[in-house]
């Protein structure tokens, strides 16, 4: 019979993770981030005018100053958190399991080991069509989503990864 053992680790006596340098993603990825703030800021500034138009009811000067302030506060934070933002992203790749980071007020940084991976696949949507990039959707076991996407890759880069990944799929079969 076999002795069981769960014994407590103290958090000095965890080893250490060494630092590595993430991959930063594609740069024209920030352009298509850019783009879609503009259409949030597009659809907020059109609904605006289309209810000060179509309204049967005269909005109050101030009432109207504080939904323009409010929807210029959102516009502003959206691009400063975009822009400051995407230098954080990245992904990693390394022997057993691949990493993707990203947050600025709130970071998160998930990892998946390759003996957990069921599929993958590459996806673009219109507008990565048009500056030619991809996501790579990483699923895991009894997940009903990806649980790690990594954006703005190249084509190719996507496409290889997704090959290398299926490889080490294989590999765990």
């Amino acid at each position: 019979m076999e002795n069981f053992s769960n014994s407590v680790i103290a958090p000095g006596d965890l080893p250490e993770i060494k630092q590595e340098t993430f991959n930063a993603l594609e740069k024209n990825y920030l352009k298509i981030l850019l783009i879609r703030v503009f259409i949030f800021a597009l659809v907020s500034i059109g609904g605006l005018v289309a209810f000060l138009i179509f309204s049967e009811e005269k909005i109050p000067g101030f009432v109207l100053a504080i939904i323009i302030s409010v929807i210029s506060i959102l516009i502003i934070y959206s691009i400063t958190i975009t822009i400051l933002g995407f230098p954080q992203k990245g992904y990693l790749v390394r022997e057993n399991d691949i990493s993707f980071k990203k947050g600025l007020i709130s970071y998160k940084q998930t990892s998946v080991p390759f003996n957990r991976i069921q599929h993958v696949e590459v996806s673009q949507g219109i507008l990565a069509k048009i500056f030619k990039l991809s996501s790579v959707k990483i699923y895991t076991a009894g997940g009903t989503s990806s649980d790690l996407s990594i954006p703005g890759l190249p084509v190719e880069t996507a496409h290889n990864l997704k090959a290398f990944l299926s490889e080490k799929i294989s590999e765990h079969e």
